[in-house]
């Protein structure tokens, strides 16, 4: 099958979106002809726009997706193709003959509770909330990356539950040819991943650390991706990467030596819409323990590659479980096996390429019969 791959970012850099689009284009390509279409055409608009216009130009989001759609759609017209699919470009309504098939791990809406941390302009935001809303209805199928998107995008948008599919991502690291299940447990090794340290409730963190170590819990804690926002009182015990690029292979195998040998990863996030983290904490083995919001509760799976807990949970809560479920030997190595389990059959990109060419297949089939052709 020929598709046309919208995106905004180069899937050939791991780096983009926490390496998602690197891992949905590979494996896409094994058994699809790719065209992507997006990151020269935004260039060129982006270019055009700051030797044309100052900085303080307001230009309306409506004119500047008018623009947008002219290119994609001329471009996507010469390539011919079988079926559109819209990585992170859902914003980009065409009116071709074609299929299309939308991807994404929350709605427009969302986003802008979640992320917008500037308020952008209310017509602005009218109007993308619109445009999403076409290109929803308009698709033959959307797939989501979790059952919490899936309900809010229908209650939001009054969509039809039938054409939205949830398909889990997967891990953005190499299958490991090990992983520990019989670990030795003198030490709990907890890890803390996450480069946003304010959304990802860094603070809370170190408390849950302090609180362990106060109570004589013996622990380490290595937080990868970021760094504390206040002073943290030096600790043998505890360890700060700032950052790794999984496109350098000394930075990835430390990760997953890290992974590997860790006992938790602790997340108490305040919110994500999925978290690759723990696929790729699934696929070593090792149980995450972080907060029921948004996304995450799709990607762990109560008591089988990890625990939630509410969302207003303390430091306290959090400390209290690690303690609790790391002291029961023979439960912690059940829960490692299910860990790897869950990676195994369904937190992995082989398992997500099945069920997404399933889901273009159809689209195309059934796309071909209401239409007559």
């Amino acid at each position: 099958m020929k598709i046309a791959f919208l995106t905004r970012h180069d899937p050939h850099d791991i780096n983009n979106w926490s390496g998602i689009f690197f891992h949905i284009y590979h494996k896409l390509k094994e058994k699809h002809k790719l065209e992507i279409v997006g990151p020269d055409i935004l260039r060129q608009v982006f270019k055009f726009n700051s030797g044309n216009f100052s900085k303080e130009t307001f230009i309306p989001v409506d004119r500047f997706v008018l623009y947008l759609r002219r290119l994609f759609f001329e471009r996507i017209e010469v390539l011919e193709c079988d079926l559109v699919f819209f990585g992170d470009l859902f914003y980009i309504h065409t009116d071709l003959n074609i299929p299309y098939v939308l991807l994404s791990d929350m709605t427009n809406e969302q986003m802008q509770i979640h992320y917008i941390i500037k308020k952008p302009d209310e017509r602005n935001i009218e109007h993308c909330i619109n445009l999403e809303r076409k290109v929803l209805n308009s698709a033959c199928r959307i797939i989501y990356s979790s059952e919490w998107t899936k309900q809010k995008a229908i209650d939001f948008y009054q969509l039809d539950p039938t054409k939205i599919e949830v398909v889990e991502f997967g891990a953005n690291i190499p299958n490991p040819t090990n992983y520990l299940i019989d670990i030795n447990m003198d030490v709990c090794r907890l890890v803390f991943i996450g480069m946003d340290w304010e959304r990802k409730n860094g603070d809370t963190m170190l408390q849950i650390f302090d609180l362990l170590k106060k109570d004589g819990f013996p622990c380490t804690l290595t937080i990868i991706g970021s760094v504390p926002e206040n002073e943290v009182t030096e600790d043998d015990d505890l360890s700060i990467i700032p950052f790794l690029d999984k496109s350098d292979p000394d930075d990835l195998q430390r990760l997953c030596n890290i992974l590997y040998d860790s006992h938790f990863l602790v997340l108490p996030t305040k919110f994500d819409a999925f978290g690759i983290v723990f696929c790729e904490a699934s696929a070593y083995a090792l149980p995450s323990i972080a907060s029921n919001v948004g996304g995450v509760g799709q990607a762990i799976k109560e008591g089988e590659n990890g625990y939630l807990l509410p969302a207003d949970a303390s430091a306290y809560d959090y400390a209290e479980k690690i303690i609790t479920v790391f002291r029961d030997r023979e439960g912690y190595i059940k829960l490692r096996q299910s860990s790897r389990y869950e990676y195994e059959t369904r937190l992995n990109w082989d398992v997500w390429g099945e069920k997404v060419n399933k889901i273009f297949e159809d689209a195309v089939n059934e796309y071909k019969i209401v239409n007559n052709e």
